[in-house]
């Protein structure tokens, strides 16, 4: 095993002091004064001697551990997955790693996540709140924990959250069925006390009321600790009333509701017209293809991450901020009329 290289190896061979080389590897030879050919020389002998700085001795010098934390619902989830990978990605760019967890939709479970990555230094938290999570999202606020609420979040709450419109998109998504010609339109959503699942009732509320169409209004609920049977009979509900289309309202929905409708051979989008949240695999394979809102899943995991490290990095800044994203939606055959 190669012997680590030391910075009184790097000064032994530039002809110079320990403490000048420390200065100009952790980038302060500006402010210190060293003459620009001498910290040249330095990072040319470190760069020979194949120097790799000891990040645990860094860490307790910054008193971080350039680590951040992240918490889903479940990591397995392709959207949680595709969120997590830009999380990684974002973070990398500023020096830091990812520990990522996943809730299960569980609120003890999330606290004990977010205590444990606490205990162990984390730098900061971004977090998918999940129901009954709103006194540990508050408490760590309080506690002046960097923290960011991403892709849902709690109102009222000291702490910064970064979302999709959520009300628009679901008026988006209900408004793209009107004027398609469907009027008997039924929301499945899940039956959390969350302003998501909240926000997206009230945007296809909205649209129904102001198409005139309010009568029509349906909602199913789903829960996801029983998603197959509580799926199946949400279905088994809005073809009961006579839906001539349905809103999914998130991709986990989406994919166990287009295996029920495929099983029960029912036509798309002859007999039910379908629309949902987020894309994934299914939406594309599915025949027709599904239309959907598509969520800028990249450019709010960036942001998530560059406004943690903003309070990591400057305690001064832990200014609440609300940050929507805008939808796009993605038409395709499953939304249209023949």
């Amino acid at each position: 095993m190669r012997k680590r290289v030391l910075l009184k190896d790097i000064a032994e061979q530039a002809n110079v002091s320990i403490s000048l080389v420390s200065i100009v590897l952790n980038d302060k030879a500006r402010k210190n004064g060293v003459r620009p050919e001498v910290a040249e020389k330095i990072r040319r002998v470190a760069k020979e001697l194949n120097y790799a700085p000891n990040a645990a001795a860094k860490s307790l010098r910054e008193g971080r551990s350039r680590t951040i934390g992240l918490i889903v619902s479940d990591i397995s989830n392709p959207f949680f997955s595709n969120i997590a990978r830009h999380v990684e990605r974002t973070a990398e760019k500023y020096g830091y790693a990812v520990h990522f967890s996943s809730s299960d939709e569980n609120a003890a479970k999330t606290a004990m996540l977010a205590e444990n990555m606490i205990s162990r230094g984390i730098d900061g938290i971004i977090v998918v709140p999940c129901e009954g999570s709103r006194d540990l999202i508050a408490d760590l606020a309080e506690r002046n924990i960097p923290l960011v609420q991403l892709d849902r979040f709690f109102p009222g709450i000291n702490a910064t959250h970064i979302c999709l419109n959520n009300r628009k998109a679901g008026y988006d998504v209900t408004r793209h069925l009107i004027e398609n010609g469907y009027r008997k339109i039924s929301m499945i959503n899940y039956s959390f006390d969350i302003q998501h699942a909240l926000d997206r009732n009230a945007g296809y509320e909205d649209a129904m009321n102001e198409a005139g169409l309010g009568k029509n209004i349906f909602k199913a609920t789903v829960t996801h600790g029983k998603m197959e049977e509580s799926c199946i009979a949400a279905i088994s509900k809005v073809i009961k009333a006579q839906s001539d289309a349905i809103i999914m309202s998130t991709n986990t929905i989406a994919i166990n509701c287009l295996k029920i409708l495929s099983d029960k051979k029912i036509r798309i989008p002859e007999e039910l017209a379908l629309v949902g949240f987020d894309g994934g695999d299914a939406f594309d394979f599915f025949t027709p293809e599904i239309t959907y809102i598509m969520q800028p899943l990249e450019a709010m995991a960036q942001k998530a991450v560059e406004i943690l490290i903003e309070q990591i990095e400057d305690s001064t800044n832990r200014f609440k901020q609300e940050i929507e994203y805008e939808g796009k939606l993605i038409e395709r055959g499953s939304s249209k009329k023949s």
